[in-house]
């Protein structure tokens, strides 16, 4: 199995390197800023706080972004009201758990 130099290909496959810029290729930054502020706000009690950067985020990506970017916003906007929901019902459970455990 030889290397060719030039081609960026093994001599008898067919995979052909790319030449692609890394640094100017086009990402989803908003989409990904949204998703990202959803998996951290599952974190437990910690979580609440990436809660509201869920929909800052959100709205922006659904306002400026391409489909794709509001594809993702408005998927993790829907789990970010599940996920507060959640963390409200947590935060209440550290507030009530306390005055369960009265003993007379």
């Amino acid at each position: 199995m030889t290397i060719e130099k030039d081609s960026g290909q093994f001599e008898g496959s067919s995979v052909v390197a790319e030449d692609r810029n890394f640094l100017f290729e086009e990402k989803l930054f908003a989409g990904s800023a949204v998703w990202a502020c959803a998996v951290y706000s599952l974190v437990p009690f910690v979580g609440v706080v990436f809660v509201p950067f869920i929909f800052v985020f959100g709205i922006g990506s659904l306002i400026a972004g391409a489909s794709l970017h509001r594809q993702t916003a408005f998927r993790a906007m829907c789990a970010g009201v599940l996920i507060a929901a959640f963390q409200l019902v947590l935060w209440w459970l550290l507030y009530a758990a306390p005055k369960w455990n009265v003993v007379n």
